[in-house]
């Protein structure tokens, strides 16, 4: 649901058409959707490229439509941009890991050996449990809010997240 200040917000956008209003409504959610482009997407620039398209049709579904989470729309607007990206770029499947692993490499020089196992365990999850993963550890999502996301029960949400940090923190020790 949205608080006051988003519903505040979204009128003036919506009404009165208010850049302010949208840059500080943007600025709420900047950081997670970039880090969501950067995980899913090949290259830095590439990620900076679907965040502008994102923006924009964001700004324009905002200008004309009543919105009830804004969340939801911007990352399903993010996914839409980012299927868009991979089918007009006719790329090989890449998967979400080894862009998150390149990007760490790119920007320190070099792997970072607990990155790199989670990475590689990673690997090993289904897309909607990497999901919700990334949705709860790095973007700070409460259990109730990603069950919603992706239309399942608290409980079952819960419990899949349970297993796969089981799964992943007891093959790091076996590794270690």
């Amino acid at each position: 649901m949205l608080d006051v200040q988003e519903k505040t917000l979204l009128f003036k956008i919506r009404v009165l058409k208010d850049q302010k209003a949208f840059a500080v409504l943007l600025s709420k959610h900047s950081p997670a959707l970039q880090r969501f482009l950067k995980m899913k997407l090949p290259k830095i620039e590439d990620a900076e490229d679907t965040y502008s398209i994102t923006v924009y049709r964001f700004w324009n579904y905002l200008t004309a439509s009543e919105v009830e989470s804004v969340s939801g729309l911007l990352f399903t607007i993010a996914r839409s941009a980012v299927a868009e990206f991979y089918r007009s770029r006719k790329t090989e499947n890449i998967s979400f890991e080894d862009h998150e692993v390149a990007a760490v490499d790119e920007r320190l020089g070099e792997k970072i050996d607990a990155q790199t196992m989670v990475g590689e365990e990673l690997k090993k999850l289904d897309d909607e449990t990497k999901e919700m993963i990334v949705m709860r550890y790095l973007e700070g999502w409460k259990i109730k809010d990603i069950a919603n996301h992706l239309g399942k029960s608290e409980t079952s949400t819960r419990v899949a997240m349970h297993r796969a940090m089981k799964k992943i923190r007891l093959n790091i020790k076996k590794c270690e």
